[in-house]
């Protein structure tokens, strides 16, 4: 029976490369315990997190990569992003990502170490030259925005001034369309969700894309638990820890490069990297 069960086992792992998906390591993962479950609130926001995409996205990916190695298993769920915020706060959920943490935010909620650094840029057609050290400098710019957005307080206060022209409208679809189309000249989107949305729309066209590399601002995205849940500050250590394992052992950089890739993106431009499925 032994041979056997290692025959099976082979074939098996054989089978799991064909489909694309490499075999974990033995050892790297700890079977999860009864009732030890994380219940994390999200929303869609690729490429960082989607529920129509593999492993909820990059960061899902890392979530659950992390707490698996810890013994739990991940159970997501999407909600409008107001609704998932005030399960988690209510303590119905156990967490929700990714979040900016403001020094209010941190009233409420423990904040993970860092999930990414998600930095807002100009978008612009490569045929619109673009140069800026301050806002100022691009006051004769027609520029889209969307609306409830916030851009930071620089760019909040050369908008309500009027020194920007800035146009609200209501999705960055229709920004990103209005972009491509010349009828605006730039659109302030964080970097990674502008690549992945010109991908999804002009998948033909996205060379004609570009942004400047001076960041409007840079800050860095968490996982967040809510300060009156009695099992908060366990999940955040446990979190933390193996976060810090994954980016030690460069599994972290392997799904960053994988999201700039387009690996969690239905259709994929690339394989997503080897990891555990939900």
């Amino acid at each position: 029976m032994t041979g056997f069960y290692r025959l099976h086992a082979a074939l098996c792992s054989v089978f799991a490369l064909w489909l694309g998906f490499a075999v974990p390591a033995l050892g790297a993962e700890t079977p999860a315990e009864e009732g030890k479950t994380v219940r994390i609130a999200t929303g869609e926001w690729l490429p960082y997190v989607s529920e129509a995409q593999p492993h909820w996205g990059a960061l899902g990916h890392i979530i659950t990569t992390a707490f698996n190695r810890a013994g739990y298993q991940v159970k997501f769920q999407n909600f409008p992003w107001a609704r998932g915020y005030q399960l988690v706060k209510d303590g119905v959920w156990d967490a929700t990502m990714p979040y900016y943490c403001s020094s209010d935010r941190e009233q409420e909620f423990y904040c993970s170490n860092p999930l990414v650094s998600g930095e807002q840029v100009f978008f612009h057609l490569k045929e619109v030259p673009v140069q800026w050290e301050k806002l100022s400098d691009l006051k004769g710019y027609s520029i889209g925005a969307t609306l409830g957005y916030y851009y930071g307080e620089t760019f909040e206060k050369a908008e309500s001034s009027g020194e920007l022209m800035v146009k609200r409208i209501a999705s960055d679809e229709k920004n990103m369309q209005l972009l491509m189309m010349g009828r605006i000249k730039l659109f302030p989107q964080d970097k990674e969700v502008g690549y992945s949305t010109v991908r999804h729309m002009y998948p033909h066209q996205k060379e004609l894309l570009t942004h400047h590399p001076k960041p409007i601002h840079s800050k860095t995205l968490h996982l967040i638990f809510p300060r009156d849940n009695p099992s908060s500050p366990e999940l955040l250590r446990v979190f933390n820890e193996q976060l810090s394992l994954l980016k030690r052992q460069g599994v972290w950089e392997r799904y960053m490069r994988g999201m700039r890739d387009g690996a969690y993106e239905k259709p994929a431009t690339a394989t997503p990297p080897a990891g555990k499925e939900h």
